[in-house]
């Protein structure tokens, strides 16, 4: 498990280690630091946009390794929801060998995105499908800027680090999620209960200063995935009135393509200053209580996290894979 990870915003870099002690399952947070990037490394268009290089993200890197208690080599790293783009779609069969696999996810997926996909690095996922599916016909996909991944790669690679695997934010925290909900039926077999019920569809939303993300998930894995940019200048009861009415698109959506499905819980990562506003909007558009997102839901301790919750939780979901 990497104790190191690290996530890159368009004016922010953040580091967080993570331990777990001998026997215990939750992960503690044992470092975190944060500094500004330069003005201009970064820019705001679509995926992300490298308008500095390689070196002068390591300077700031640098700067960042040096408040570290310890050396690091290895790490995951996260990058804001609004520089990739995820889908579920269905792709049937794809080829194992990996360059094969790439041209042929570039052709399949071509015309339902408007990006050129010589430009993407593509990740595909494959899905089960749920019960009595035996093949993957369904995938999750994932795209992000092939110039941005580069950029933040070969800067982290200029200090020593190897970046091993890059994540969205919210999957990154569904990771986590789905890490505290694992801990916890361990804990209820080890505790004599070897019936206790699988929880059913979950629904994590984040809220940052660029949008919303909202994943509804099975076991672990996306059934829907939605990403919603703010329009600047709308007020409160504008924006409220057009995100509840998408949202109940959502639903719809889910209910007719997924009428067996039922939403069963919906966690919700905003600031504290915002959280009332999409506490209320995500529950009437879903028809499902929301419940603010805690460190218990995602398997972590809960020293060190306090009211940073939603900025860390990213970054604890990262640390809970592995690193390629």
């Amino acid at each position: 498990m990497p104790p190191h990870v690290f996530a890159v915003r368009r004016r922010e870099l953040r580091f967080a280690s993570f331990s777990r002690a001998s026997g215990a399952s939750a992960l503690e947070l044992a470092e975190f630091h944060a500094l500004p990037l330069a003005d201009g490394l970064f820019g705001s268009g679509p995926l992300g946009v490298p308008v500095g290089d390689s070196a002068a993200l390591a300077e700031s890197v640098k700067m960042l390794l040096a408040r570290v208690a310890t050396p690091v080599k290895e790490a995951s790293l996260v990058m804001p929801d609004s520089w990739t783009r995820s889908m579920v779609i269905e792709l049937g069969d794809l080829p194992d060998e990996p360059a094969a696999r790439v041209e042929v996810l570039r052709f399949r997926i071509k015309r339902t995105v408007p990006y050129r996909v010589e430009d993407l690095r593509i990740e595909a996922v494959p899905l089960s499908g749920g019960e009595g599916s035996t093949t993957p016909t369904n995938y999750f996909v994932t795209l992000a800027n092939a110039s941005v991944c580069t950029v933040l790669e070969q800067g982290f690679a200029r200090c020593g680090v190897r970046i091993g695997r890059i994540s969205g934010a919210t999957l990154a925290t569904m990771q986590a999620l789905d890490r505290g909900d694992r801990n916890r039926k361990d804990a209820d077999r080890d505790a004599g209960d070897r019936n206790a019920p699988n929880r059913g569809l979950v629904g994590l939303a984040l809220v940052d200063s660029d949008g919303f993300t909202l994943v509804l998930a099975r076991d672990g894995e996306p059934l829907i995935y939605r990403q919603k940019s703010f329009t600047e200048g709308l007020s409160d009861a504008d924006r409220s009135r057009l995100l509840t009415a998408e949202l109940r698109l959502t639903r719809t959506y889910l209910t007719e393509n997924h009428p067996r499905e039922k939403l069963t819980e919906l966690y919700v990562a905003a600031p504290r200053a915002v959280e009332p506003f999409w506490m209320q909007v995500l529950g009437q558009g879903l028809e499902c209580e929301p419940s603010r997102l805690r460190v218990e839901h995602l398997g972590l301790s809960a020293e060190g996290f306090g009211d940073s919750l939603p900025e860390l939780a990213p970054l604890a979901g990262a640390a809970s894979r592995e690193v390629a």
